[in-house]
């Protein structure tokens, strides 16, 4: 007897583990394609957006290339005048291109140089610089730069070499890549020139033209801007307009401070923010002065107002130099003293600066106390002070701020509305002593006698 035996076959699927596994595999291989498709892509735009740039830059060079050497140079350039525009735009595959040129005269040292060599414009460099935003936006360029000779011998063009020097106010070191807008309206043409600092902050035109009363604008970024100004019988600038005089080194130097933050605050003597309080607000760089010497500064008396919550209000990007910032009347609020005690808020160069107007709610009962020379008014600083309540001591020997201010309470205590003692001493000075009155904020005057 045959026995035949049935075998059952068993198809199994797959388990929940390897299709995770499989899944994870074909996201690695998508995820890896996409990368290298999307900078792929990102690639051969740019490459095409470059390759636009190339040839706007060939052919700009090509066109001076093709100009006579007398119209080799910028329209409205105080050194080489000629027929090219300083900026240009373009556009290509939608994109935006723009096109910069600039032409220098270039005193080359094989012949000697100023004033040896009378004849400073030997040769012409021309650079072109054509520039763009890519697809994250960043600012990129290509630039190319030739040299033109004149035909035959060199000629005069006439002119004087003007430097320029731009300087840091702070390290004195110079300022590269400072941008110098030059204008002058009463030529023909007019001169309307723009030109950047070299790695040493200098700039040399060997044959700028002769003239009167040319402006300078000077920027950087995170630098306060520098103007020349018009002098008159009223107002003397600190920098003046330029002039070329003929047969001349025509020298020029300026001292650009960067810029800072100047945070003015208004608060109590426990430190608490007054907020909402009313200043006004001027100084910073000297630009000038008037007939009788008084200074002139960058930032005319202005008004402003303290947040209502923080107590502050910032100044942000502000030339350096001397702020004066006076409280404005109020209801509530005395000014009392400057934190730190002195009347102007000096702003360093790249720095942010906090000055604070402390204040005093007129309806408290407090001593608010000024020491000042008899003579002259000054203030007297660091006198001693001691207010007695019948044999007790207040306080004892407190010293007077650098404008001459004490007051009390500057913490949590309080004064009553009674009588007190108050003794006022002095290095130099003769004792005061008197029987003062306190009635809700009390402004009292003491004025020392000298020895």
């Amino acid at each position: 007897m045959k026995i035949f035996r049935k075998i059952k076959k068993v198809k199994e699927g797959f388990s929940l583990i390897e299709v995770l596994i499989v899944m994870f595999i074909a996201a690695v291989a998508f995820t890896s394609f996409y990368t290298v498709a999307t900078f792929g892509t990102k690639y051969i735009i740019e490459s095409k957006n470059r390759l636009a740039a190339v040839a706007f830059l060939n052919e700009r060079m090509e066109i001076v290339r093709n100009l006579e050497y007398s119209d080799v140079g910028m329209e409205g350039s105080i050194d080489v005048d000629g027929i090219l525009p300083q900026e240009t735009d373009a556009i290509a595959n939608g994109r935006s291109y723009h096109i910069s040129n600039s032409v220098a005269y270039i005193d080359d040292p094989l012949d000697g140089v100023w004033p040896a060599d009378t004849i400073q414009n030997d040769y012409k460099i021309v650079r072109v610089v054509v520039s763009w935003n890519d697809s994250n936006g960043q600012l990129q360029s290509v630039s190319s730069s030739s040299r033109f000779v004149p035909p035959g011998l060199e000629t005069s063009v006439g002119g004087s070499p003007l430097s320029i020097n731009v300087i840091d106010g702070t390290t004195l070191l110079p300022i590269s890549q400072a941008t110098v807008h030059i204008t002058n309206n009463t030529m023909s043409p007019p001169i309307d020139d723009t030109i950047q600092t070299d790695t040493n902050g200098h700039i040399m035109l060997p044959v700028a033209k002769i003239s009167n009363d040319t402006h300078l604008s000077i920027t950087k970024t995170g630098y306060e801007t520098i103007e020349t100004m018009d002098s008159s019988p009223t107002f003397v600038p600190i920098y003046g307009h330029v002039n070329v005089i003929e047969g001349f080194l025509n020298t020029y130097n300026y001292l650009q401070n960067k810029l800072g933050d100047l945070i003015v605050k208004t608060a109590d003597y426990q430190g608490n923010p007054v907020g909402d309080l009313g200043f006004t607000i001027g100084g910073g760089k000297v630009i000038g002065h008037d007939e009788v010497e008084v200074e002139i500064f960058s930032m005319a008396n202005e008004t402003g107002t303290t947040n209502a919550t923080t107590g502050e209000k910032e100044y942000s990007d502000i030339s350096s130099g001397n702020y004066s910032i006076l409280m404005s009347p109020d209801d509530q609020y005395e000014f009392i003293d400057y934190d730190p005690s002195v009347s102007l808020a000096f702003l360093v160069p790249d720095s942010i600066t906090t000055h604070t107007l402390r204040v005093a709610d007129k309806n408290i009962s407090a001593l608010f106390l000024t020491i000042v020379d008899i003579e002259d008014m000054a203030p007297i600083a660091n006198a001693k002070v001691t207010l007695t309540d019948g044999g007790t001591d207040i306080f004892t020997e407190k010293l007077s701020s650098l404008r001459g201010v004490v007051f009390y309470p500057d913490d949590a205590a309080t004064l009553e509305n009674k009588e007190y003692t108050l003794k006022v001493e002095a290095d130099g000075y003769n004792q005061d002593t008197k029987t003062i009155n306190i009635s809700n904020l009390t402004h009292i005057g003491v004025s020392l006698t000298k020895l």
